[in-house]
């Protein structure tokens, strides 16, 4: 089974997300900063979602830490309605979406899948 990790810093907009992130059919795992830092220490994921709810220095710390410990993790960038559909410059971030629940899971289930055919392929 195809595990996400999702993290932000708004539990309740973290809990609602993590069940929209559920309809992949993938396990979700979800928290802040720092218990996403360690549960990097401890496992691996296929995705890892970050929430728009992040600070900038720490959407920085995640994803240099998902390069180091599972170099094949997808991660994918929530952006706010606020901030507009932004594509990240940084080319350490997979893609960028909206937070609108259907669109949000189609890029999951997308990223997921090249994700488990770059798997195969290296297997």
């Amino acid at each position: 089974m195809p595990r996400i990790l999702l993290a932000g810093s708004d539990f309740r907009l973290l809990a609602t997300r993590a069940a929209v992130l559920s309809k992949t059919g993938a396990a979700v795992v979800h928290g802040n900063t720092t218990e996403t830092l360690n549960i990097l220490d401890r496992d691996a994921f296929d995705l890892v979602v970050l929430c728009h709810s992040l600070p900038e220095p720490d959407v920085a710390v995640i994803v240099d830490k998902v390069h180091q410990k599972i170099p094949g993790a997808k991660i994918l960038m929530v952006t706010s309605e606020l901030d507009g559909y932004r594509m990240h410059a940084d080319s350490k971030i997979d893609a960028t979406s909206m937070p609108e629940p259907g669109h949000l899971v189609a890029l999951a289930k997308e990223l997921l899948q090249v994700t488990s055919y770059a798997s195969h392929v290296g297997a």
